[in-house]
């Protein structure tokens, strides 16, 4: 005890330093370390340390700096496979740092000090402890380089938890942060040569996406590294050497080893992805820029237009189509049920699928917490995700079906078909909202703005649902195809999802609820009827030839007339 930490300046009588009977009693009510009741004994030493290393004012006076050593230790696996489970063979404050010479942890003489915490955790954990040794964190420290993290770096000093506790530093979720805590310190980093941004790199993957989201089983640093065996990767002992790396990843995609060693794991946009993935993310940029900066820029124009008109007092406009009050009162259909309710599959579906989608992309943000605490994993969002994704690839067959299989579905079709009038049209329509024509176009069936959004939906539907089921059979995908056909899946299902939401948000919004003729909601997509008056604006074409034949069938011999029906 002379020459530890608990004998120094006891020449000073404001110091608060144990002596022999602190621990032990007096003389004569020492008792022995085995008996129960002893100070000393295995489950009484927390309690004899915690009288000064819990007592504030000794804390404060002998500047103490693990002020919560012993309420840590009581709180973790060791302190409690002793309080709970009666086990003394666990560790307490005697194994580790020492009995009578207590040293500081700056000592090398210390059981405490860096280079020897491996051997003392060895004193109970003597197979993780030698694999750690020869590892190459343990061979740093070894030699000095205490930069390098030991086994209290990793696992914690004092409130050492089980592996797979919600709180330790080394459960699945947590683990890949506690390596970040160095390896994506800029000073580690460049000191010691190692490759930069792998764990940020990693949690911008399909792994650390999901790690970040709540799942426990995904695969994390250590589950490719190792756990106490880490080795360099050129090491042929690493499980990330070439050589093993078939054997590594499939431990989890079982076949598909092969293709992901071939392959680049670590990589982030700009750093060190595919040349065709870089350009693919630059081309959907391009992309989005462009026809989401025209959708907002033709609606920005249409809104002033329909703004200025609204303003005006002096009735029906001039370049708005006379009709009758009658017809302007009358309903047209516009949607079957059968339409409506494929219209509704399709807005339900895509709603979850937008919302689950950015939430397993974005598991951090906000509006996506809720999701995750109420799943407390990964699993919800994902398998919502999934079975949104398949009902509505069912939905798109049976539009399919419906399109080629029934009457009005092949009438439809044609009418949605691209022409060259549709050029006109838009051009038209801009000039109109330029102020450059005193009238807008007449159109007829599907305006180009229903036209546009149609087909855009089903390209839309055929790109989402292809690199859907590539990222979701990605271990059927990568038994054949490199993993460059999955990066190229996810970074198209990324940006199309980008761009499918947003072109709803400021095409399809706009149509039928932010216009000003038509706000707060128009009502078609659940009446499926549409009033005379909003048809001679918006379909004046299709109203006149409705109408026309409603004449001609009107002027027929009593018996061949009958009820005109329109069928919109």
């Amino acid at each position: 005890m002379a020459a530890g930490i608990h004998a120094g300046s006891r020449g000073e009588k404001t110091r608060h330093l144990p002596t022999c009977a602190t621990c032990h009693n007096t003389a004569h009510a020492v008792k022995s370390h085995r008996d129960p009741v002893s100070p000393t004994h295995r489950s009484q030493i927390h309690e004899t340390c915690a009288r000064c290393h819990a007592d504030p004012k000794v804390i404060a006076e002998e500047q103490i700096t693990r002020p919560r050593a012993v309420a840590l230790f009581v709180q973790s696996i060791h302190g409690q496979a002793i309080l709970q489970k009666g086990n003394l063979t666990a560790a307490t404050c005697t194994d580790c740092h020492g009995a009578h010479e207590i040293r500081r942890a700056a000592d090398p003489a210390s059981g405490v000090f860096k280079q020897n915490v491996a051997v003392t955790c060895k004193q109970c954990h003597d197979d993780v402890a030698s694999q750690f040794q020869d590892s190459v964190h343990g061979r740093a420290v070894s030699h000095g380089v205490f930069a390098a993290p030991t086994c209290t770096d990793c696992h914690g000093e004092h409130g050492i938890t089980a592996t797979r506790a919600p709180g330790s530093r080394v459960a699945p979720l947590t683990v890949s942060k506690t390596c970040a805590a160095c390896h994506e310190a800029v000073r580690v980093v460049e000191e010691f040569g190692l490759a930069p941004r792998r764990a940020g790199t990693f949690f911008e993957s399909f792994h650390g996406l999901a790690a970040r989201g709540g799942s426990p089983v995904v695969a994390n640093c250590a589950s490719c590294h190792g756990t106490h065996n880490i080795q360099p990767s050129s090491d042929p002992r690493s499980t990330v050497n070439p050589m093993n790396l078939s054997r590594t990843c499939g431990q989890c995609h079982r076949g598909a080893g092969i293709q992901l060693a071939s392959a680049r794991i670590h990589v982030a946009p700009g750093f060190g992805e595919h040349p065709w993935v870089t350009l693919v993310r630059q081309i959907y940029l391009v992309i989005i820029f462009v026809t989401i900066g025209g959708m907002s820029l033709h609606n920005g124009l249409d809104f002033l237009v329909h703004l200025r008109e609204r303003w005006r007092t002096e009735g029906q406009q001039e370049d708005e189509p006379r009709v009758p009050p009658e017809v302007a009162r009358r309903l047209f259909e516009r949607l079957t049920l059968n339409e409506r309710i494929q219209h509704v599959t399709l807005f339900a579906t895509f709603t979850i699928l937008v919302i689950t989608g950015f939430a397993l992309k974005f598991p951090d943000a906000w509006w996506a917490r809720p999701l995750v605490w109420i799943e407390s994993g990964y699993a919800v969002r994902a398998w919502l995700h999934r079975i949104a994704g398949v009902l509505m690839t069912l939905a798109a067959g049976y539009h399919l079906a419906y399109l080629f299989g029934t009457q009005r579905g092949r009438a439809q079709f044609r009418l949605m078909q691209p022409c060259r009038r549709d050029v006109g049209e838009a051009w038209e329509m801009v000039t109109f909202n330029l102020g450059l024509r005193p009238h807008r176009p007449r159109f007829h069936r599907f305006t180009y703005v229903e036209k546009l959004e149609y087909w855009a939906v089903m390209w839309g539907t055929v790109v989402m649902a292809g690199t859907g089921f590539i990222m979701c059979l990605q271990t059927i995908v990568l038994k054949r195809w490199p993993l460059l056909v999955i990066d190229l899946a996810s970074v198209v299902h990324y940006y199309e999802a980008w761009l499918a939401t947003l072109a709803v948000l400021v095409w399809h919004f706009y149509s039928v609820i932010f216009r000003p003729d038509i706000y707060p909601m128009s009502q078609v997509w659940l009446t499926g009827k549409i009033t005379g008056e909003q048809m001679a604006k918006d379909h004046a074409a299709e109203l006149e030839e409705t109408l026309a034949a409603e004449t001609v069938l009107s002027s027929l011999p009593g018996d061949k007339k009958a009820e005109p029906r329109v069928s919109i």
